[in-house]
């Protein structure tokens, strides 16, 4: 372990502390694991996070996990941060590669279960929602349910499971007698499982939950032939998710007998081919996304059929993820690419811009993207919403405001689809001012900087005072000890925050502190940092 002290601190926060600037306090720090790492951000959609959760990890090579600072230690951070990695003693690779399951759980919630594979020592990271089966978010519904004692025979008698009646639609399924579960690897999955069943409907903010934001840029067919054209899914019927796993984190991928599964439809939804509301006897494509290989499958389609005063849709399914009942629109899988000319080209804080109907001038999409010099903007898997655009560029950030009205760029017309480079002259835009953050570390006479020493990464975020809306500042890495930012500005109030841990703790904090300078500087002396 190593360990800064800081000594004194110019024109910034004094000194890091986990309550206050107390002199001589001492930073500790550990380097973390930077490959194979994956960074798992939980969340409740309805609120807070469970008090109670519990993480844990399961599967054959769960043994090989631990934190990113090479600990047993699992932690969740109270922003529903855990990063996690191989454990460093292990370099996994496609002909060995590291597979684990993470499970969630909580009193009231639905057991989360998701597999991890890692191939090589490539990063990861993915978000895993956490639902309350009393109160969920509007438009779903979610149940946890149990069958214990499944042996090699399959499962012992009919199941059916069912999301609940929770609110207007609902799902089910039933699970056949003598049905045999496998995992991915084709291995049986046996003893006391859980079922993990979720139903979206497609009211409000339900869309937030698609995988992929909806958009299936290399999708397949029920064969596993490659489609020619990309697709999204803007006329949304529903869909559910179902996990099935057991004690051992084994999660189920195939079945030996399929499952009936019975979606409700609201009877609102609207149908692109018939240009009204469904009705019974419409027919609805079927869609697949494999979370595990993170591909999407066009699996067929069903009718829209009455059972009581509902409209369901029935599938038939003998592979478990998520599948969706929509009405698939053709997208362009490449448009224009803007290319940036500016007078900077290490401003971290993105420009507003938007992207217009040439011939209406509606606003189609807008962007906040970087604009440094020969920085670029890329429309790609984008729903062609007008056969000709162009894009407006305007001085204003999301930081310091400025003038949303008059665009300081237009770029000439272009066709939507069309996959052509285009520059964007916006040197009218002025440099912003910067900040400095750096280490100014003392050495006696004869002796270096040993940049090694210090620790490998050094995060500071910041919030408007007593917002606690965290966002990131900078992020220093080894061999550097000097960063600039865009954020924040001199003569401001601010609270800081910093970790040196990837991000999991921020123990050292500064409160409602005023930034005098446009340099914020660490002064260190200490022999350890010299060689």
């Amino acid at each position: 372990m190593k360990k800064i002290i800081l000594l004194s601190v110019i024109a910034f926060i004094g000194f890091w502390a986990c309550q206050s600037p107390l002199e001589g306090f001492e930073l500790g720090f550990k380097d973390p694991i930077e490959k194979a790492k994956i960074e798992i951000r939980f969340y409740n959609p309805s609120g807070a996070l469970p008090s109670d959760l519990k993480i844990s990890f399961a599967g054959q090579d769960s043994n090989l996990v631990v934190t990113n600072l090479n600990t047993k230690k699992f932690k969740v951070s109270p922003e529903g941060l855990l990063i996690v990695a191989v454990s460093p003693e292990v370099v996994p690779s496609a002909d060995k590669p590291v597979k684990f399951t993470i499970v969630a759980d909580a009193n009231g919630y639905t057991k989360a279960s998701r597999m991890v594979v890692f191939a090589s020592q490539s990063n990861q990271s993915i978000r895993i929602p956490l639902f309350n089966e009393n109160t969920p978010p509007s438009g779903v519904s979610s149940k946890e349910s149990s069958i214990s004692n499944v042996q090699s025979g399959g499962i012992t008698a009919n199941q059916t499971i069912s999301t609940g009646g929770q609110k207007a639609e609902n799902a089910s399924l039933v699970l056949q007698a003598g049905t045999q579960l496998t995992d991915i690897d084709s291995k049986p999955v046996l003893g006391n499982v859980t079922v993990a069943m979720q139903h979206y409907d497609n009211r409000g903010a339900t869309r937030s939950f698609l995988p992929t934001s909806g958009i299936a840029a290399n999708p397949v067919d029920i064969n596993g032939k490659a489609l020619a054209n990309p697709f999204d899914l803007p006329y949304l019927a529903g869909f559910v998710s179902v996990v099935i796993s057991n004690d051992q984190g084994q999660i189920v991928k195939n079945l030996s007998k399929p499952i009936l599964l019975t979606v409700e439809l609201n009877a609102s939804s609207y149908n692109p081919r018939t240009k009204t509301t469904i009705k019974v006897g419409d027919v609805i494509p079927v869609f697949s996304y494999d979370t595990d290989k993170f591909q999407w499958k066009v699996e067929g389609e069903t009718k829209v059929v009455q059972e009581g005063n509902k409209l369901v849709a029935k599938l038939s399914i003998s592979h478990l993820t998520d599948w969706l009942l929509a009405w698939e629109r053709e997208i362009c899988r490449q448009g224009p690419t803007f290319v940036f000319k500016s007078n900077f080209n290490d401003v971290d804080m993105g420009y507003y811009c938007q992207l217009v109907n040439s011939r209406t001038n509606q606003v189609i999409r807008e962007y906040y993207p970087g604009i440094g010099n020969g920085w670029s903007l890329a429309l790609n898997y984008l729903p062609k919403d007008a056969d000709f655009i162009q894009l407006k560029v305007y001085n204003y950030n999301g930081y310091w405001g400025g003038n949303r009205t008059t665009p300081v760029a237009t770029t000439k017309e272009l066709e939507f689809c069309n996959p052509q480079s285009v520059e964007v002259d916006v040197r009218s835009i002025p440099t912003p001012p910067s900040v400095e953050v750096a280490f100014d570390i003392v050495c006696s006479s004869g002796k270096s900087i040993d940049v090694d020493a210090l620790p490998a990464t050094f995060k500071i975020q910041y919030s408007a005072v007593g917002k606690n809306n965290w966002q990131d500042l900078i992020e220093m890495r080894r061999p550097n000890t000097k960063a600039k930012t865009y954020k924040v500005r001199e003569k401001n109030t601010y609270d800081f925050r910093a970790s040196t841990d990837g991000g999991v703790t921020w123990p050292y904090k500064q409160l409602n502190k005023y930034l005098e300078s446009t340099r914020i500087a660490y002064r260190i002396e200490d022999k350890g940092f010299c060689k």
